[in-house]
Formats: C-alpha cells, structure tokens, sequence
C-alpha cells in the first residue's frame, strides 16, 4: 500500500504539530511548512495527496496551485485560524 502524502501550512507550531500528529500515527507522509513560499517549492517537487493550509497562508497557495496544472487537482483543506491555546 502506498504513503498517503500530506502537505500542512500553518505558521503556528502547535496547529502544525496537533494536526500532523494523527496523519503521522496512522501512517502518512506529513511535510508541515510554515508558509506558502516553503509549500510552493516542495509543491514544485512533489505531488502531495493532500493539502492541508492555514487560512493566512491559503491565497498564494491557491493562486500558485490554479497556475501549475500537474498540481491543480489536489484536494485542498482550509484550517481556520481559529484562536486556539499554545
């Protein structure tokens, strides 16, 4: 069976680790980023099965994504930057 790839953007730490961590306990890839300039150069590299984006950093992702067709059709996932405890 093959590794599911997870590509996570979020600049806060603690959302990127409690996100990953199920992804990562059941057997995924999980490349966490903190912003979408690191994402779009792992994205020039690696096609992920997911992506996983902080609202904050959604919109330059989306915008490179709807440019680069080999990347279009990953499904993205918007975590909203609700206020959570660190």
């Amino acid at each position: 069976m093959r590794t599911e790839i997870i590509l996570l953007v979020d600049e806060r730490l603690h959302v990127r680790e409690a996100v990953a961590r199920p992804y990562l306990e059941a057997g995924a890839r999980v490349e966490a980023l903190t912003n979408s300039a690191q994402a779009t150069e792992f994205l020039a590299l690696v096609r992920p099965d997911w992506i996983l984006v902080g609202e904050k950093q959604a919109d330059e992702l989306l915008l490179w994504l709807r440019v680069h067709e080999t990347r279009v059709d990953v499904p993205v996932v918007l975590l909203p930057d609700l206020p959570l405890a660190a």
